[in-house]
């Protein structure tokens, strides 16, 4: 009888061992499973990051490229309107009667008296030239300027190309062609007449 018991527990051994060992290959398949699993989540994770990290460097790009090009614009159309500013204050100057036979070139030179109740017609009419395509260039001088009083005349006008005897009693327009003067508008309907020709 005692043989037979041992022969069972034998038996009975060899079963729990098996089935423990089947217990265990099926666990550690199970944890290479989970572990394939776990690489798995973390290989997306990381092509996650890598995707998100990729994105937001492209967006930056994408913006860095579009502010970059506005700054650009902004910078050229600052550019072109500095150089018509600059260009306008060129052409539209103050200068002293003793240096306005200096410049090259045609140009006017409106001679200004403080008592011209016109003035701001002239300037009215000088603004409407400033914006036609081939504006001429028309300097500005002040006969009640101390450098210019000198050139103040007292009785006549005598528009001469020696600046030494030039003289002038009122407002006047002088076109002067290459260091020259080549002829004056000296009264309200020459003047306007012919700034509004060179309008």
């Amino acid at each position: 009888m005692a043989k037979g018991k041992q022969t069972n527990k034998k038996g009975q051994n060899k079963k729990t061992y098996k089935t423990k060992n089947q217990k265990n290959r099926q666990m550690i398949k199970e944890d290479k499973k989970e572990e394939t699993k776990q690489e798995q989540n973390e290989f997306k994770r990381l092509l996650k990051i890598v995707l998100i990290v990729t994105a937001v460097f492209g967006l930056f790009y994408v913006v860095t490229l579009v502010v970059t090009k506005k700054a650009d614009d902004v910078r050229l159309e600052q550019k072109h309107s500095n150089k018509t500013i600059e260009k306008a204050e060129i052409q539209y100057e103050n200068i002293m009667i003793g240096t306005m036979l200096n410049h090259s070139g045609t140009y006017y030179v409106l001679i200004e008296t403080k008592d011209d109740n016109r003035l701001d017609e002239y300037k009215s009419l000088i603004e409407t030239i400033k914006n036609s395509e081939n504006a001429p260039t028309i300097y500005k001088a002040n006969l009640t300027d101390s450098f210019n009083k000198v050139y103040l005349g007292k009785e006549e006008n005598y528009y001469v190309s020696d600046i030494s005897e030039f003289k002038v009693k009122s407002t006047t327009l002088i076109k002067i062609v290459d260091g020259k003067i080549d002829s004056a508008y000296d009264n309200y309907d020459a003047i306007k007449n012919k700034l509004k020709e060179l309008a």
